[in-house]
């Protein structure tokens, strides 16, 4: 759960090693830790074969799409969405160098209509950016994050030495790393339902539906019509909210025929958020 928060220094455009593919990256910890979180998608019946349609929705530099590249052997159609203009200059950059033509990099977000939306971007902790988020909350979403690191450590996430410390001198060591939090930059983005880009885009199938757009996602679904949910076969949802949103993302899912399964691990389960695998039976 973002552990990564915890690296010790966050520095400005860094490029990463991610076997076969660099990325360029805004922040280099980040890169880094999205790389760990992407084999969390491919269970519960999740995979994808050669020649797959993939809609990477929160793409933010394109991690997740190099990983579907690599394990595909670059046999595969990508649309990654980033609607925050950083994000998405890198991303398109990856794109351009890494992609070989299979990556079309969208700058806008998915939403149940049209839209234009404030999204606060942070700088130094850019997989927080989301347009739930703003000064308002924040406070409250650092606590949120910190509980989660801190129950990740507590589990031997990084290391025995840290798991000695004491669970209030970590929440207190924590908290105060996560004040890079407080500042905040807002971005007027647009945001479009995904069947207006399916129609747009000419796309036929999708083989897999990522979805990781921090407490967007009811969003996202919602903006499939009825004549698209057909085309899509599988489908990976992270949760934000995971108490109040679990039952309704699932109910969406499961209306609309796919086998829905759940995953919460304890370090989730503290952030309040989880995992929704969908598959065609």
């Amino acid at each position: 759960m973002r552990a990564g928060l915890l690296a010790p220094t966050l520095v400005h455009h860094f490029v990463m090693t991610m076997r076969a593919i660099e990325l360029h990256s805004i922040n280099r910890w980040e890169a880094a830790f999205l790389r760990e979180e992407v084999d969390g998608y491919f269970t519960h019946g999740i995979e994808c074969t050669p020649g797959a349609t993939v809609l990477d929705v929160g793409a933010n530099i394109g991690v997740f799409s190099a990983a579907v590249y690599e394990r595909l052997d670059g046999d595969v159609r990508i649309y990654a969405f980033e609607p925050m203009p950083p994000l998405h200059a890198t991303l398109e950059r990856n794109a351009r160098e890494f992609f070989n033509g299979r990556l079309t990099a969208l700058p806008y977000g998915l939403a149940s209509r049209e839209d234009e939306l404030d999204f606060s971007y942070i700088p130094a902790a850019t997989i927080f950016s989301s347009s739930s988020r703003d000064q308002g909350n924040i406070e409250d979403e650092r606590r949120r994050v910190t509980a989660s690191v801190v129950e990740m450590i507590r589990q031997g996430g990084l290391g025995p030495v840290l798991r000695r410390v004491p669970a209030p001198v970590l929440t207190l060591l924590i908290s105060r790393k996560l004040r890079v939090l407080r500042r905040l930059e807002t971005h007027r983005v647009k945001v479009r339902p995904l069947s207006s880009v399916l129609d747009e885009q000419g796309i036929e199938h999708i083989d897999l539906l990522k979805v990781d757009v921090e407490g967007a996602e009811l969003e996202v679904l919602r903006g499939i019509e009825e004549r698209h949910w057909p085309l899509v076969r599988q489908a990976v949802v992270e949760v934000e909210g995971w108490q109040q949103n679990r039952d309704t993302v699932c109910e969406v899912l499961l209306t609309h025929g796919f086998k829905v399964s759940t995953e919460q691990d304890s370090v989730q389960r503290a952030g309040d958020i989880g995992m929704v695998f969908a598959v065609r039976p």
